[in-house]
């Protein structure tokens, strides 16, 4: 899923489940490269309790966002 997009930029965020957790990966795209091609940025591992708490997190920020 696309979450933020520019002409000039994309990030990107996956999420694969599997058998010690669910992997979020971040993923960057800059069109106008030279070689332009996803490339990851950032990548974790969580648990359901650890999915949960960034649930919540994600939550609060959405509840007190102004844009």
């Amino acid at each position: 899923m696309i979450i933020q997009k520019t002409d000039a930029w994309e990030l990107e965020v996956e999420t694969k489940p599997g058998p010690y957790g669910t992997a979020i990966i971040f993923l960057s795209y800059v069109p106008t490269a030279r070689r332009p091609e996803k490339q990851t940025q950032f990548k974790l591992l969580l648990q359901r309790h650890e999915l949960e708490a960034l649930q919540k997190v994600l939550s609060d920020a959405l509840a007190s966002a102004t844009l």
